[in-house]
């Protein structure tokens, strides 16, 4: 299911992405991974929202948790809905390959890649920008399990369009958790389990994007499903493919 590559030790970095991880809950595919053995630390694998750490503490979280930041790659994700907001509220920002990131604690490899920002990993410009409408926020508590900071605001979209005005509103790739408006559809359909589409000022503002902004592919994760629904896009659930590649019949098989 998971792609590989074959890999020399003189090879330069190389991305990957994949979807949600949920904390521990979806993390299997992350220990399936056979390639991430061969990896280093100047390889990344970016997790495209609902990473999901840390969320309650507990033992069996912080044992997820060190098998992640053991890996020999580095983990970078984009922030989905599910996603414990006051921590992150709480640590601070680090310029890290020109884009504003945060760490998971002082001394922890794994980095947030924050909103609106514009990263430059293995020759290529990578724009992200987390959050999603959380579809089930009614069955879930405020401040424990659901925080309002799953949508950004308008302060950032504003420093979103000036982080593209400073490159001329032209990208490699786009990382985000959810996608545009107009691509609700075709993401949705016909996948089971979604009762109506998330339309809310993020989805309005990934619309502008798609007018705007230039670029090769652009990845999200949020609808657990594995597919390409159009032709620049790629949605991600289990699968783990290299940055610039778009999903195979045999990844999905």
């Amino acid at each position: 299911m998971w792609t590989s590559y074959l890999r020399g030790s003189d090879d330069p970095m190389t991305v990957y992405v994949t979807g949600d991880i949920h904390g521990g809950l979806d993390m299997q595919k992350l220990r399936d991974w056979d390639l991430g053995d061969s990896l280093t630390s100047d390889d990344y694998l970016i997790v495209a929202g609902d990473f999901g750490f840390p969320w309650d503490f507990s033992a069996e979280e912080c044992i997820d948790n060190a098998w992640l930041e053991s890996r020999p790659y580095t983990v970078l994700f984009v922030d989905g809905n599910h996603e414990r907001f006051d921590h992150w509220a709480e640590r601070p920002m680090e310029l890290w390959h020109g884009g504003l990131t945060q760490r998971l604690s002082d001394t922890s490899p794994i980095r947030r890649l924050t909103r609106g920002e514009v990263f430059e990993l293995d020759g290529s410009t990578i724009f992200t920008m987390g959050g999603a409408t959380s579809v089930d926020k009614e069955y879930r508590i405020p401040y424990s399990s659901w925080w309002p900071q799953e949508l950004p605001d308008e302060r950032n979209f504003e420093e979103a369009r000036t982080k593209l005005d400073s490159v001329g509103w032209k990208v490699d790739y786009v990382v985000t958790h959810t996608c545009s408006t107009r691509m609700l559809s075709p993401t949705l359909y016909p996948g089971p389990g979604w009762n109506y589409p998330d339309v809310d000022r993020l989805t309005a503002f990934f619309d502008e994007l798609e007018d705007r902004l230039a670029y090769k592919r652009w990845y999200y994760g949020h609808f657990h499903r594995d597919a390409n629904p159009a032709e620049r896009h790629t949605v991600l659930y289990d699968c783990i493919v290299r940055l610039g590649d778009e999903l195979q019949p045999w990844d999905v098989a």
